[in-house]
């Protein structure tokens, strides 16, 4: 195949930034959790119609997939966002802030989501001279195990592609810029149920009774050793019990607490290991406290494991588009979980993080009522991306794969 110009990704993602500003901003507004991405699948629907391109709508319930295929001959390579918002009461004050009270885009998707839509937007225009195919992945329901990935999957999101890329926006990197690593980039991140079973009694006798307040305090305390007494520390592990319910009324001695946490692992051994760990701690606490535990234990994401070929395939794509001191290198995984890990797992795949600083002083992270974004990162995100997908495409066609 014969050399062909690398368009202008960067000039052409300013021209259509405002467009792509106005889509994110529609999308933030109103908010939809997982499987309930009606509007945001249908916003997603109009964007692009608008530039001709065909929408398969309503894959996995809500979820919208589309085929920009090129006039030269080629490989397919997939730009996966997810849709779906928090259940998180919005505190930024913006012009457009949600308009649905408890529900707020406070990790990101709407941004995602018109990277992606502005990714394919430019190839598009490229059709004549693109080499192969790209495939646009709109997916539900990432916040929420088992989340959209795997229904997604089930319906073919998958068939025929070869490669994958994926993005998150991060508030700790510049606006312009990304971060990206080999090797494992985000923890498996599992879930558990957990029930103190003791005996209820009055709150004047409590020698008369088995508290399961009083049982599940310490349990939530003797958590805290998993990581500090019963792991390498060499080997990262992070055990959140993120709620607690129990009891009646203040002169009542609870007879069972229930409370529901999140696992985060890196190494593969040790999350097989920690149903076990926890299954083992809980059992010896509850019995001291004359109680009894029910542990519940859910396998959720597994790690996210990055593509070696493929993270250099978008790390130059970040040098070329955003210059060389603006691509920078993540030293650790996160504990953080994401279901692109099960594409992944299937294919080759490269997950980045997308600078989107506001420039504030106070950086609100992830799932917080005041997260933002600079949106000047979408039309960088849409031309990193953009640049990352052709580069791979051209690459195949020039090795004659």
């Amino acid at each position: 195949m014969g050399t062909t110009a690398v368009p202008d990704f960067r000039g052409k993602a300013q021209a259509i930034a405002p467009q792509l500003v106005e889509l994110r901003r529609r999308i933030h507004q109103y908010p939809e959790t997982g499987f309930a991405e009606v509007e945001t699948a249908r916003a997603i629907q109009e964007a692009l119609g608008l530039a001709g391109i065909e929408v398969r709508a309503g894959v996995a319930g809500t979820g919208v997939m589309v085929d920009i295929a090129g006039n030269l001959p080629g490989g397919t390579v997939a730009l996966r966002a997810d849709m779906d918002a928090l259940p998180v009461e919005e505190r930024t004050g913006l012009p457009f802030a949600s308009r649905r009270p408890g529900l707020m885009h406070a990790c990101g998707h709407d941004t995602h989501v018109a990277v992606v839509v502005g990714a394919g937007l430019l190839l598009a225009a490229e059709r004549h001279q693109l080499p192969g195919t790209v495939r646009l992945i709109f997916q539900p329901s990432e916040e929420t195990p088992p989340g959209g990935a795997l229904a997604m999957l089930s319906e073919g999101a998958l068939a025929g592609v070869e490669a994958i890329l994926g993005l998150h926006v991060n508030p700790y990197l510049p606006v312009g810029s990304i971060g990206i690593r080999d090797g494992t980039v985000m923890a498996a991140a599992d879930m558990f149920t957990l029930q103190v079973l003791g005996h209820g009694g009055h709150g004047a006798a409590p020698h008369q009774a088995a508290d399961a307040i009083v049982a599940a305090g310490a349990v939530i305390q003797a958590l805290q050793t998993v990581a500090s007494r019963l792991v390498d520390p060499l080997q990262p592990v992070v055990v959140t019990v993120g709620t607690i319910k129990g009891g009646y009324k203040g002169n009542v001695i609870a007879d069972r607490v229930e409370m529901e946490g999140t696992v985060r692992t890196l190494c593969p051994h040790l999350r097989t290991r920690m149903p076990e760990l926890l299954r083992g701690l809980v059992t010896g606490v509850t019995t001291g406290y004359n109680c009894t535990a029910e542990l519940d234990y859910q396998l959720g994401y597994p790690p996210v494991q990055n593509n070696a070929q493929l993270v250099q395939t978008v790390r130059e794509a970040g040098r070329r588009v955003l210059g060389r001191g603006r691509v920078f290198p993540i030293a650790n995984p996160s504990m953080g979980g994401e279901d692109f890990a099960y594409y992944a797992e299937q294919i080759p795949g490269a997950f980045f993080f997308l600078g989107s600083h506001t420039g504030q002083k106070d950086v609100f992270p992830w799932h917080h009522p005041q997260f933002d974004v600079d949106e000047r990162c979408i039309p960088a995100g849409a031309a990193v991306l953009a640049r990352a997908a052709w580069d791979f495409l051209a690459g195949k066609g020039e090795r004659g794969v």
